[in-house]
């Protein structure tokens, strides 16, 4: 694992996250850069398919660090800023593999279901670190495997035509987040761009 992704405060909270390993698992861009060693992480995502109480998770995090902000608190979902890091938990309505011990810190999916996970939150968000994620996903992994894993995961939700639309089409991209490359892996948007729009129309 590339635990260089990692900002400073991020490794402080690593024992913190191992408490939470029983009922979460590790996903979105952290996870997947972890394993590629692309881009910088800028926080955590623990996803559970199981309900959770979020008095309790704050309880177990203020054990450890005071929360310096509250951004979500409502049932199935919690954002908060701790120790400089913004962490979420959120109860995922769907059965996730994650096989992959990450030091015994957390589990996290390997990096196919990572794709498949983020093709399908492209229906409801468009943030341009997403694109750049797919963009290194597809040097390794085609976007047929990537849908087989999809349509396992998430059935009737999962639209390949709506897919291919999605990796064609950027207008309403957000880049607040800046993506900060790993030293030797930096690629131009457009790059990106014409990639994505070869690979859905292929």
């Amino acid at each position: 694992m590339y635990t260089e992704v990692l900002t400073k405060n991020q490794q402080d909270l690593l024992p913190l996250i191992s408490k939470f390993s029983h009922d979460f698992y590790l996903v979105g861009g952290t996870a997947l850069a972890l394993q590629l060693g692309h881009r910088r992480s800028i926080d955590f995502d623990l996803f559970s398919d199981r309900e959770f109480a979020n008095d309790s998770l704050l309880k177990n995090v203020r054990r450890f660090y005071p929360v310096d902000k509250v951004y979500v608190k409502s049932r199935g979902q919690m954002t908060i800023d701790v120790h400089g890091v913004r962490m979420t938990w959120y109860q995922f309505p769907f059965i996730v593999p994650h096989q992959i011990n990450w030091e015994e810190i957390i589990t996290v999916p390997d990096v196919p279901t990572i794709a498949a996970m983020k093709i399908y939150a492209l229906g409801q968000r468009a943030k341009w670190k997403d694109y750049v994620d797919l963009y290194f996903i597809f040097k390794q992994y085609s976007l047929a495997a990537v849908m087989k894993i999809a349509g396992k995961l998430f059935g009737i939700e999962i639209n390949e035509r709506m897919v291919r639309e999605q990796l064609n089409y950027f207008a309403d991209v957000d880049y607040s987040q800046i993506v900060e490359y790993l030293p030797g892996m930096s690629v131009s948007d457009e790059t990106v761009k014409a990639c994505l729009k070869q690979i859905a129309v292929s």
